[in-house]
């Protein structure tokens, strides 16, 4: 096995820290809710790339999932797509309070 190969395959044999394991699943959900926007809106990758004035290959290394995206670029998507990405539970409590309490599943 090449060296790079022992590299990656080490990678995948270690335990993975919690954190590790948390900031993977956060950049690959959030990867995700800017794909289901842009389904959503009916944009490409492009598109948002041009109303962002980034380049297409950023935007793609963006929504790879394994960027390390920063609150402000995730601020300019949400800003350009006029919607949210994130939400916290506050936010979320105010945007949906009109909706009320769902029944309980029993």
């Amino acid at each position: 096995m090449n060296t790079e190969s022992s590299i990656v395959a080490s990678f995948f044999e270690e335990p993975s820290s919690p954190e590790i394991e948390r900031y993977i699943d956060l950049n690959l959900d959030i990867s995700e809710q800017v794909i289901h926007l842009l389904d959503k809106k009916g944009w490409t990758q492009k598109e948002l790339a041009t109303r962002l004035n980034k380049s297409e290959a950023e935007i793609s290394k963006w929504l790879s999932g394994m960027h390390n995206l920063t609150l402000k670029s995730i601020a300019k998507m949400e800003a350009v797509l006029g919607e949210h990405i994130i939400m916290t539970p506050q936010v979320a409590k105010r945007e949906f309070s009109s909706i009320g309490d769902p029944e309980p599943i029993l």
